[in-house]
């Protein structure tokens, strides 16, 4: 049997009462950058340890967690307990700044200044 290839991307852990409409704008900065995303529902507890876990899931190295109106984007390579962002109010933010959080996370990927 061939084995499949998996096709490296960031993977986001959204709890399973997030509408997926929410974080469309920081979908768009990921899609922006040009580097792919996977989502995943699943229950969140605990939202740090989440984006760590989905961290350590991705190829990529950088995951993301959302539950209730919080985001955090956790990069494999910090501690389990310190993710680089922790956003605790998503839907107050702009649109403009939900994208730049996705531009970001990508950008933590091919290792260039944030926006």
């Amino acid at each position: 049997m061939i084995p499949v290839a998996v096709k490296p991307s960031i993977t986001i852990t959204l709890d399973r009462t997030i509408d997926e409409t929410m974080i469309v704008a920081v979908l768009h900065g990921l899609e922006e950058e040009g580097i792919p995303y996977q989502l995943d529902t699943d229950k969140v507890e605990d939202i740090v340890a989440s984006a760590y876990m989905a961290s350590t899931q991705s190829p990529l190295s950088v995951g993301l967690a959302v539950f209730r109106d919080e985001l955090v984007i956790h990069y494999k390579n910090l501690p389990s307990h310190s993710p680089l962002f922790y956003i605790r109010r998503l839907g107050a933010l702009p649109e403009e700044e939900k994208r730049k959080l996705g531009c970001n996370a990508a950008r933590l990927v091919k290792g260039i200044p944030f926006a």
